[in-house]
């Protein structure tokens, strides 16, 4: 069927579809025209905070439609509270928040154990969390990263002799932000890369391709590879430039990556380095934990924490605004330990055997296609969705309910004003209504909403024609919903002067 997206910008929306041509029909649906979201019968959003949009649709209905996030950025604060806000939202068995590896899955259970013991505290029953939470890893596209055999040795060789590495060189390969507080602390790998440059009794080097936040982070890694790893080759390269991608995946022996920050919910540089044909040696940490098998298509090493209850200061103080999601994320990082032995021990068994090398990279290749290929990936989206519908279509149909945090205005501050026009007189237009009016038109303050212009012109005539208009009360919520047009423009001609309004019940 076609793809439908919900569209904010329509302008935006337009060019990015003709930078991304493709045969399948797509239909947009505005942002101010939510309930043709019950037309597709989902809406997937590209993060874990689903509640606020929950409370949007249960003023359609919730079987309106289905409601589906993803994980991301699990370690900020805002990301948590999407999945704790979830617990006390209208969501529903036919909604998800897709996880995107075993672990995130695990955290997002233990945040919703804790919030809903917090609140049956307070409220005296526990809520329970209705999204389910499948797990479907992130995707990329593995042809892209395929290349022939020739064109791939060409590489290897161009690369190698202009950054002055030998072919016969042991080469490591990290991808990612160099960044040691937001992503991956860079002194065990060179730890482990210099001791193999002992053992092996050939050259090594490491490709750092990447990006610095900045010069003097850019520093820090030359002083602590200088310091820790002198007799291994460091070459920098800028790892957002696509060529520059394909060059190093093709020039390096092996990728690294020892990420140790909570900021990485998944990791999709492992994913195409194995698409490369490469063999991964990583961190066992969050998404590389499903991404690398051991002794297949690399390997992992173990990472140690201090034990629960040791972080609580930590927690306190970016809570409170004192430490910023980077430094927070850079604080837990600080006492994550990665193996360095292990990782010398994996090291070794590849610059040792060539068989390994080539097998593991296979494999790595092959897992790729199959688990993580966009198509792959794809087809466990379409089957959650159709899942998710089933589920929707077998229950009875909701009928649309309140939502507190968005009521009407004129019901919230009702309390503001001396009556409400529901409450019931007299309309009549004033002498000279009409003339009045297109006094009034010229005017830029007259309407924020332009089309107030037309419709009040309409209306005024009707009711200079009619010479009065009574309104019976109470006027019902289902009546002022159904007219709310009409009562808003008579008001705002009364607020011009051009109608005269007599309540039945005067103060």
């Amino acid at each position: 069927g076609p793809a439908t997206v919900y569209v904010a910008d329509m302008e935006a929306y337009e060019a990015f579809v003709a930078g991304f041509p493709t045969d399948r029909e797509t239909v947009a649906v505005p942002f101010a025209e939510s309930h043709r979201l019950s037309e597709a019968g989902g809406l997937f959003l590209p993060g874990p905070a689903l509640a606020e949009r929950a409370w949007l649709r249960r003023m359609l209905g919730r079987t309106a439609f289905s409601l589906t996030g993803v994980t991301h950025a699990m370690a900020s604060r805002r990301a948590l509270d999407g999945v704790r806000d979830m617990l006390a939202a209208p969501m529903a068995p036919w909604d998800a928040l897709i996880c995107a590896s075993q672990s995130i899955r695990q955290l997002v259970e233990g945040v919703v154990e804790a919030q809903s013991e917090a609140l049956a505290d307070i409220l005296g029953a526990r809520p329970q969390f209705q999204p389910r939470l499948p797990v479907i890893p992130l995707g990329v596209d593995v042809e892209a990263l395929v290349e022939t055999d020739q064109v791939a040795a060409d590489r290897r060789l161009r690369f190698r002799a202009e950054h002055g590495l030998g072919a016969d060189d042991f080469t490591a390969l990290y991808i990612g932000r160099l960044s040691y507080h937001t992503k991956a602390h860079p002194s065990p790998l060179y730890l482990a890369l210099q001791r193999l440059a002992a053992r092996i009794g050939r050259p090594v080097a490491l490709i750092q391709a990447g990006w610095f936040y900045n010069d003097e982070v850019a520093k820090s890694f030359q002083q602590a590879a200088s310091t820790l790893a002198p007799d291994v080759r460091v070459v920098t390269v800028d790892g957002r430039d696509a060529e520059t991608k394909r060059d190093v995946l093709a020039a390096a022996d092996t990728f690294v990556s020892l990420s140790d920050n909570p900021q990485e919910s998944f990791g999709l540089t492992p994913v195409e380095a194995m698409a490369a044909g490469l063999p991964v040696i990583a961190s066992d940490w969050d998404g590389y934990s499903d991404t690398v098998v051991e002794g297949e298509t690399g390997f992992l090493v173990p990472t140690l924490i201090p034990p629960t209850g040791s972080g609580g200061d930590i927690a306190w103080r970016h809570a409170t605004g004192i430490d910023d999601y980077e430094i927070h994320v850079g604080q837990i990082a600080q006492y994550v330990a990665v193996d360095i032995e292990a990782t010398i021990g994996a090291l070794v068994k590849l610059a040792n055997s060539p068989n390994l090398l080539r097998n593991m990279g296979a494999t790595g290749r092959a897992r790729a296609r199959a688990v993580y290929d966009w198509p792959v990936v794809v087809k466990a989206y379409e089957a959650l969705f159709d899942d998710l519908a089933e589920v929707r279509r077998a229950v009875e149909p909701e009928a649309p309910a309140r939502a507190p945090a968005h009521d009407d205005p004129f019901d919230r501050f009702r309390p503001f004003a001396t009556r409400s026009l529901g409450d019931g007189g007299q309309i009549e237009a004033v002498d000279g209504a009409m003339e009045l009016f297109e006094r009034h038109a010229s005017l830029r303050l007259s309407a924020l909403d332009p089309s107030l212009i037309a419709d009040g012109r309409e209306l005024l005539a009707q009711l200079v024609e009619a010479s009065a208009l009574t309104i019976h009360p109470p006027v019902l919520p289902a009546l002022a919903m159904q007219r709310g047009r009409e009562f808003r423009v008579m008001t705002w001609l009364l607020k011009l002067g051009l109608l005269r309004f007599t309540p039945h019940d005067p103060i």
